[in-house]
């Protein structure tokens, strides 16, 4: 696995900016596989050749624009009656990343008709001469390519394959425990935050006592009632549990989608589809006397169900713009398989995806994409399974050496104490970023680059790479610029001028062709050290002639071949000499294929003049018996036009990150009363003294229908209607006689799949990744529930009236699961049982034994990346 890598820092491509329309978000179109095969057509010129001439030439059916992208439109083919059976009996498989006929399409027919018309002398584009000169003629147009993607009104077809992502997980591993009798060392800063969600001692990602500072620094953003409101993040994952009472509260329906199974609601209907639940929970689990709470709590969090099961390019692409209008952050927890020989990039739909995303996302400022690529700990030291890259911006959190994220678990009540891996590392960086738009909405996509690259903490400081650039600041291949600081990077945010427009200078192919040194070498007796330099100077003259300013990102696009592409290390030198290290030796990727205008990126080079010679070098350490040739590349330089931002002054240095986890935070502090605001955000000024009356008159019916619910509660039927069964009165009953949030007079259980009286057969039981935190709330004390009474009903009644779902009932699913819950009804049935492991694990936090050990978490150490997975 790799670092964290924020993906829309690879995103720094020129693409025509469009104006953006707000709408609704477009629903996706389903499309049945089984029976039919798929294509998405782009169209560069759709005067010219218009989707419904298309679909009529290849004889085909017009399906609909792909999701948000104006040039892509799918169309459909039905399938042969041989063609069902053999992939009855076969796995179909083919490559969606062709741009016409390839090995195993030549036989499709529809990609050779879609060839055959580009080529046809019929078609009208062939009268366009005048419109642009699309098409080569003789004369003094040879040099223009006859086929050219780019600039033929027919782009490129992409058939379709279902194929898997992958969500970023590690295995599970035993993790230190809170011991009985010692103090827990986050009682301070939950009572200062009136937090009194049971897991937030396990939170050390939030506010670490044993290893300070080892947190991402977030409760001095807290403190100014920074959390998130305002900010709305999708979770592209395996759906998301809207019934989990630690999530219904934010769930933004709007922006959600299940794209597995084509329906509005993304509800987890697998056994292991609770990883997007759990991320979520790191974002906007809510303050509520449950589980833990989120890094922004107060922020929206939509799902988008991708994980469950294979989809195509196409459902992709509509997912990564879904609702881009509103959504601001996209958390992504997944990707191609992290075996060490998979090198996967977008194609080109999904790469204009990301680039529409990043043009018109957030009416033109951009959306954020995160991508999780990459792990890291507690301790500041870098993971041992993590890759080097020059991509990454920097790093955030995760699991590793005993140390899990705690969050909200699948189904009403649960939680859970192991989620791991970059899956929990993206979640957490996309929480920081809704922080800082809370703040500053106004931002765009390459300002929080700049943000994240300007206020990033140095770790792990002994650490041999880290290395000065040009303009002073430290860089690390595996932590980037450092771990990111909610604190450092809100207050930067807040009086931070918004870059400029963003201009791109590419090189013209430079020409290599030469054998890359591999054995013995003669001047130096060792392997390939010498390697296969090239050279390309970068003129202040071709800087001008595109007005180029500022130096943000360097891509690098190149051709190699060799035997063993795992044995192939990159390099890039600036002129400063900086160098960055864009392939790094990977031993068990032994492919033949080299690579195939592949695209490397570097942010280490941020605000570098690039005038001067950039220098590529291709190495081969390994095996003097694998060879390769370097063919060619072409270098890129992406950043900020000249003078984008002249006529303002310069951004004041980053605040120097201060211990806002300091244990000198007063054990219970009184909250501000928070300012009365309405959706759009804006806070009220004036009351009409009607308005007051009103609000008098329905105070004095609320508090008299409380006072009779607070007395019959007991008699739950003669409250709710004779109507009601006994079963129903009694669980109502039960609940009227209960906290509003819900506070445990027993100590929550902890439970690795089912339990052993249990008939369930889920086969979650078996599973580690299964275990999860179950509350017991049939027990709770009676003396409790009677002094608990009226006030803390009305908390109940308020979470009720801010649930999303306007019915205010649990959304319902088919699910092909179990998800283990809490007894709800006071059932008295294996009572011994349930006393007997309350007993096992009273040392759980929330439970009057709760309690933390000195020593408990010192062998935590693993620190997460947040780097670009499509570029490594």
């Amino acid at each position: 696995m790799k670092p964290v890598l924020l993906l829309f820092s690879a995103l720094a491509l020129l693409a025509a900016t469009t104006s953006p329309v707000a709408q609704a978000a477009k629903r996706p179109h389903f499309q049945d596989t089984d029976s039919h095969h798929y294509y998405a057509v782009k169209l560069n010129d759709l005067e010219v050749a218009s989707p419904l001439e298309i679909a009529q030439h290849l004889g085909v059916q017009y399906v609909g624009q792909v999701g948000e992208l104006p040039q892509y439109h799918l169309f459909s083919y039905a399938k042969t009656l041989h063609e069902k059976r053999s992939e009855a009996s076969s796995q179909y498989s083919s490559s969606s990343n062709a741009t016409f006929t390839n090995d195993g399409q030549h036989q499709d027919i529809v990609l050779r008709r879609y060839e055959q018309l580009r080529q046809s002398n019929d078609f009208p584009w062939r009268a366009q001469g005048a419109r642009g000169g699309l098409v080569k003629r003789d004369g003094d147009n040879d040099d223009l390519p006859e086929t050219d993607a780019t600039l033929h009104p027919l782009g490129a077809i992409h058939k379709q394959v279902r194929k898997k992502r992958y969500k970023r997980d590690i295995p599970l591993s035993a993790r230190d425990e809170y011991a009985q009798g010692d103090d827990q060392p986050s009682d301070g800063v939950a009572a200062h935050f009136q937090i009194k969600d049971p897991g937030f001692g396990y939170q050390w990602h939030l506010h670490n006592t044993l290893q300070p500072g080892n947190d991402i620094n977030v409760t001095g953003v807290w403190e100014q009632n920074i959390t998130g409101k305002g900010a709305i993040v999708a979770i592209i994952d395996d759906g998301l549990d809207a019934n989990s009472e630690d999530l219904a509260a934010n769930f933004f329906a709007k922006g959600s989608h299940d794209f597995n199974d084509n329906v509005d609601i993304p509800l987890p209907r697998k056994s292991d589809d609770n990883h997007g639940t759990r991320c979520a929970g790191e974002i906007a689990s809510s303050r509520n006397n449950l589980c833990g709470v989120g890094v922004a709590w107060d922020a929206k969090v939509a799902g988008l169900r991708i994980l469950s099961g294979e989809i195509t390019d196409v459902q992709e692409a509509e997912a990564l713009n879904y609702n881009f209008q509103e959504t601001q952050i996209f958390s992504c927890s997944w990707g191609p398989p992290d075996d060490g020989v998979a090198m996967s990039g977008p194609n080109e739909l999904l790469l204009d995806a990301f680039i529409n995303g990043i043009d018109n996302g957030r009416q033109g400022k951009g959306s954020i994409f995160v991508f999780a690529t990459g792990n890291g700990g507690r301790t500041n030291i870098h993971p041992v399974y993590s890759e080097a890259c020059s991509a990454q911006l920097a790093v955030t959190y995760s699991s590793g050496d005993g140390s899990y994220i705690y969050t909200c678990d699948t189904g009403k009540r649960n939680c859970y104490q192991y989620h791991s891996g970059t899956s929990a590392a993206a979640p957490i960086a996309a929480a920081v970023y809704a922080l800082v738009l809370e703040v500053r909405p106004d931002l765009n996509w390459r300002d929080i680059q700049y943000l994240t690259a300007h206020t990033a903490v140095p770790i792990d400081e002994n650490d041999p790479d880290w290395e000065e650039t040009s303009v002073g600041r430290l860089f690390n291949h595996k932590y980037g610029y450092g771990k990111l600081d909610a604190y450092r990077i809100v207050e930067y945010a807040k009086t931070w001028t918004s870059v400029g427009a963003r201009v791109t200078y590419e090189s013209p192919v430079i020409a290599v062709n030469g054998e890359i040194p591999s054995g013995i070498d003669d001047m130096t007796g060792q392997t390939g050290v010498v390697g296969l330099p090239s050279t390309f100077v970068v003129t202040e003259a071709a800087l001008k002639g595109v007005k180029f300013g500022v130096l943000e990102h360097v891509t690098v696009t190149v051709n190699i071949h060799h035997t063993f592409r795992g044995d192939v290390e990159v390099e890039l030198r600036s002129p400063d000499n900086i160098i960055s290290q864009l392939a790094a030796h990977r031993p068990h990727d032994n492919t033949t294929e080299g690579f195939v205008n592949w695209t490397f990126m570097s942010v280490k080079h941020w605000e570098e003049s690039p005038i001067g010679t950039w220098t590529l070098t291709v190495f081969d350490r390994y095996q003097p018996d694998k060879t390769g040739t370097f063919i060619d590349w072409k270098l890129g330089l992406h950043g900020e036009v000249e003078g984008g931002r002249n006529s303002t002054p310069p951004p004041p240095p980053p605040p120097q990150p201060r211990p806002t986890t300091a244990p000198s935070i007063p054990e219970k502090t009184p909250m501000a009363n928070e300012p009365i605001t309405g959706d759009d955000g804006r806070i009220a000024i004036k009351i009409s003294p009607f308005i007051y009356v009103m609000f008098a008159g329905m105070f004095v019916a609320i508090g008299a229908a409380l006072f009779l619910m607070y007395r019959q509660r007991a008699n739950p039927k003669s409250m709710f209607g004779a109507r009601m069964d006994d079963e129903e009165a009694g669980q109502r009953g039960g609940l009227l006689g209960r906290r509003g949030d819900y506070e445990f007079d027993e100590l929550p259980t902890h439970e690795l799949g089912g339990s052993d009286d249990s008939d369930d057969s889920d086969e979650d039981s078996a599973d580690p990744d299964s275990r999860r935190i179950l509350f017991d709330r049939s027990k709770l004390g009676a003396t409790e529930r009677e002094e608990s009474g009226v006030n803390e009903l009305k908390t109940g009644v308020q979470r009720e009236a801010h649930s999303p779902l306007s019915s205010g009932e649990e959304i319902e699913t088919e699910s092909s699961f179990e998800v283990a819950v809490a007894e709800e009804d006071g059932d008295d049935e294996d009572e011994d049982d349930e006393d007997d492991e309350d007993d096992a694990f009273e040392d759980y936090p929330g439970g009057s034994g709760s309690k933390i050990k000195s020593d408990s978490w010192d062998e935590f150490s693993t620190l997460v990346k947040a780097k670009d997975g499509n570029r490594k």
